[in-house]
């Protein structure tokens, strides 16, 4: 299996920044992605109407650009985990984690044995067709595939010590609107609650070399989660990123030429 940077970087101690593809299924948007120099993406297969054949493609291109491609499954369903990564994620992101024992699940099902029971599949979108022997394959998927739980949900931060020390999770990922309606302050980031969790989330990671990370759709909120502690790095998506740079565009044209405010404004090319 090809080598994951990322993880190399998080296990390191370094910061690692990507983005979510949901709505763009074009391969081409990767090499934008690595142009951009973003580490990597995850294809979000939870809300967005993802495909097996759609992670397969994006994981080709990904791997010829040396950006790391992860998955967000629907939830911590064996054929869910198991098989994005017989298609070639080299990470999988788990929804709704609430539970250590959900946790030891997702682990088993991600990692061949003796680490866990996933059943042997290789194809060539891992191997490249260079095959270096069942133990040897088994050995490289073991070390290199990621596994990230999502703090989503009160239940989780209630047991968040225990989650990420599970043996094999690598990091972690907040759901900045689903938690915030599960701690009852629906989309308010600036309440003490909020931050309480997301730092005791930081902190349990920390003790265990686990990289706490987060998903906000824009730099200034990640930017503030970066100087609490987060280090795996998501900001946007790929539709918002396309919509705030035509937004741009639009907006700097308009202050540019104040007369003519008026074309479009009520549809034309926006």
């Amino acid at each position: 299996m090809q080598r994951n940077s990322i993880k190399a970087t998080l296990q390191a101690g370094g910061t690692v920044l990507g983005t979510c593809i949901t709505d763009c299924f074009n391969p081409e948007i990767v090499v934008a992605v690595h142009a951009a120099g973003l580490g990597f993406f995850f294809i979000d297969s939870e809300h967005a109407r993802t495909s097996f054949d759609d992670v397969q493609a994006f994981v080709r291109v990904a791997k010829s650009s040396g950006v790391v491609p992860l998955v967000r499954v629907p939830q911590a369903e064996y054929f869910f985990l198991a098989r994005m990564l017989d298609v070639g994620a080299m990470g999988i992101i788990n929804p709704r984690t609430e539970s250590v024992e959900e946790v030891r699940k997702i682990v088993a099902s991600m990692k061949f044995p003796p680490l866990g029971r996933r059943g042997y599949g290789l194809r060539s979108i891992v191997t490249d067709l260079d095959f270096k022997g069942a133990a040897a394959e088994m050995e490289s998927a073991n070390k290199e595939s990621m596994v990230i739980v999502q703090m989503e949900t009160q239940a989780c931060v209630d047991d968040i010590e225990g989650i990420v020390a599970v043996p094999g999770v690598d990091a972690t990922m907040v759901g900045p609107f689903d938690l915030s309606v599960s701690l009852g302050i629906p989309g308010d980031f600036e309440h003490p609650k909020f931050w309480s969790a997301f730092d005791r989330m930081v902190a349990a990671c920390n003790r265990v070399g686990v990289a706490p990370g987060v998903h906000f759709g824009n730099t200034k909120m990640l930017q503030r989660a970066r100087e609490h502690g987060a280090r795996f790095l998501v900001c946007g998506t790929d539709m918002s990123v396309l919509l705030n740079g035509f937004r741009s565009m639009r907006s700097e044209m308009d202050a540019a030429a104040p007369q003519a405010q008026t074309a479009g404004k009520a549809g034309g090319y926006m």
